[in-house]
């Protein structure tokens, strides 16, 4: 069944439900408003909080959000300073606990800078620490990559006769830099620009634009490839799914649909991204307006993708061993698959949305139940001291 289908399907089932004006459950109540309402994915190690998101809570205050703890349906919020009395918190996390607790506003490009930065420090294990080395060189490379790559296109494009025999592999050597400059710096001055340094326009917008990178093979970034992985995984998921039960297929359906719609909605905001870069002139000629723009929408990019990643590499780790493992990391994916926002959805989008996280909650509950290795009956106890005394 496509995601259309799914999304008419929902319609369907749910047009008739008008939230408190009838007196019935608001149904969008399920669905978190913003993006900074469902927080941010924080890459905690000690296993209950794998899943766990930070959200400032309306007294300003960081709080950390816990789907399905313990087995209970719903989600648990407990104030982050608390963390530490309840749960016992591996090294790694100690650390990434007080890089948290001063933050003012968490955001996901913040977060993951944090963790990696902790990763390299071997704390979390070596595993870890090699992952996060392999990650930064790939983005590094990358990035040097597409930071060439644009100021080139900017040069054949807006440079003029003079430099059209130029390489890209010139702009390695310090004469072609010079030559780059002065045609560049030429453009400005005939179109006006608001920076007369058209290079130094050209390295702020290629490091703003790193984590997403250029479209062109080598210059992809992070989250670039991200995209392109939560459309690999709808892909392999739907055929894996094919041979499985059918309460199985019924889990992998709301996956692969899940991913597939937030593809969709990556997509857009890629295309928005990348026509900045179809029209550089334009940019370089009001660079400080563009810049404002071009970074809403790498930000709202982030806010997006935030927690595919590490969901995407769990579904990859599961593929490398069998069929059971294969299974349980599809639990954990339809479990905590980050739920898109009112604020960045259609009204026809509601019904869709809202099913999927109706039957996650359920699903949640049952991948994190006591015996389950997540909680043990100490742990329950804390907790549940500590719920009694916030009471």
């Amino acid at each position: 069944m496509t995601r259309q289908q799914n999304l008419q399907r929902g319609q369907q089932g749910q047009s008739g439900a008008t939230g408190s004006l009838s007196g019935k459950p608001d149904p969008l109540s399920s669905l978190p408003k913003t993006f900074e309402a469902r927080g941010v994915r924080t890459p905690f190690t000690t296993r209950p909080l794998r899943f766990a998101r930070v959200v400032r809570d309306p007294y300003n205050k960081l709080v950390i959000n816990l789907p399905g703890l313990s087995g209970g349906l719903g989600t648990y919020e407990m104030p982050l300073e608390t963390m530490r009395q309840i749960f016992h918190l591996s090294v790694h996390d100690r650390m990434l606990f007080d890089e948290l607790a001063p933050v003012s506003k968490p955001n996901p490009e913040l977060l993951r800078r944090v963790s990696r930065d902790i990763a390299r420090t071997g704390v979390g294990g070596v595993k870890l620490a090699r992952e996060a080395a392999r990650l930064d060189a790939l983005e590094n490379a990358s990035r040097d990559t597409g930071q060439l790559t644009l100021v080139y296109q900017a040069l054949r494009k807006l440079g003029g006769d003079d430099v059209q025999d130029m390489k890209i592999t010139d702009l390695a050597t310090l004469e072609g830099q010079k030559r780059a400059r002065a045609a560049l710096n030429k453009f400005a001055r005939d179109a006006g620009a608001a920076n007369q340094s058209v290079i130094d326009s050209l390295e702020q917008w290629s490091i703003l634009t790193g984590p997403v990178g250029l479209a062109t093979d080598g210059c992809s970034g992070p989250l670039r490839d991200l995209v392109a992985g939560l459309r690999k995984l709808s892909n392999e998921l739907e055929e894996w799914s094919t041979s499985e039960m059918s309460n199985i297929r019924f889990m992998a359906n709301h996956v692969v649909n899940g991913a597939g719609a937030t593809y969709d909605h990556a997509v857009r905001w890629l295309r928005t991204i990348d026509r900045w870069s179809n029209d550089i002139g334009a940019v370089l000629v009001n660079w400080p307006k563009a810049e404002k723009e071009i970074e809403r929408s790498i930000d709202r990019l982030w806010w997006l993708l935030d927690g595919w990643e590490e969901l995407i590499a769990r579904w990859q780790a599961a593929k490398q061993i069998n069929r059971t493992e294969q299974r349980d990391a599809l639990e954990e994916l339809a479990s905590f698959l980050p739920i898109i926002p009112i604020s960045e959805l259609e009204p026809e989008e509601y019904p869709f949305w809202t099913d999927i996280r109706v039957n996650q909650v359920m699903w949640a509950a049952e991948v994190r139940k006591l015996g389950s290795g997540d909680m043990d009956a100490e742990m329950v106890t804390r907790l549940e001291r500590f719920r009694e005394g916030a009471q």
